[in-house]
């Protein structure tokens, strides 16, 4: 499988080192749930299934002492050879804590969508068509949960965060075997909006645009609040 060139020559995993740390944790997450795991004889990074690899470094530059800023690759060499952008942070007060926590945030935002896009299992609720090159597509999306982070009262929590973009998207997916949405929208408790909306690791900017008008209208005035969801698209097996 292939790389990108911000990935280090592999070490041996080491109790000292918070990227090893990482790595071991989302080891056993994922041994967890009955999937084969091994370590990369090359590089800093776990192969799963002998379908995807998961590559992980820390970030560069300077951070608060709490957070643990992770940058993450998941490739394939035939899906995404360029790699899907996971990039996540950790929190807490020791290397531990926040490993945990960057462990949970990868495995409940885009471990899930990532694998079941290797099956041609579905919810039908969710396909819909598209057409390319004067062909019918059928598109079987895979989603992460609705993640909310702040203080969330009068705002309702019960709004798909997919759904704000869903009609939009739809007509521009490529075709190729796999697409995939990494949607976050924020607003600090002075009112100011941003986010992150990616198509394919490229910025969207229709999508970003939705998602703002999304946030202008929560309550909970004075609040910090933060929604995200991560999506994975399925060419249908019968389209290929």
């Amino acid at each position: 499988m292939g790389f990108l060139n911000f990935l280090k020559k592999k070490e041996e995993p080491n109790e000292s080192d918070v990227n090893s740390l990482f790595l071991q944790s989302l080891k056993s997450r994922i041994e967890e749930q009955g999937h084969s795991v091994e370590y990369s004889t090359d590089y800093a990074a776990i192969i799963v299934d002998s379908q995807i690899e998961i590559a992980s470094k820390i970030a560069d530059g300077e951070f608060h002492p709490s957070l643990l800023p992770m940058m993450i690759l998941v490739l394939n060499e035939t899906f995404f050879p360029k790699g899907i952008n996971a990039n996540l942070a950790g929190f807490g007060d020791t290397p531990e804590d926040k490993v945990e926590s960057a462990t949970n945030g990868f495995m409940s935002n885009f471990f899930s969508p990532i694998i079941e896009s290797f099956s041609d299992s579905h919810r039908s609720e969710f396909d819909f068509k598209s057409e390319a090159s004067g062909k019918e597509i059928l598109w079987h999306p895979k989603m992460s949960d609705n993640l909310l982070q702040g203080t969330w009262q009068e705002t309702s929590k019960e709004t798909n965060l997919y759904s704000i973009v869903e009609q939009e998207v739809q007509h521009i997916l490529a075709d190729n075997k796999f697409n995939w949405l990494k949607l976050y929208i924020s607003r600090q408790p002075n009112g100011e909006i941003s986010g992150e909306c990616l198509l394919n690791n490229e910025f969207w900017e229709e999508g970003y645009s939705l998602l703002c008008q999304y946030a202008s209208k929560w309550k909970d005035q004075s609040k910090f609040l933060a929604h995200k969801q991560f999506i994975v698209f399925r060419r249908c097996d019968e389209c290929d």
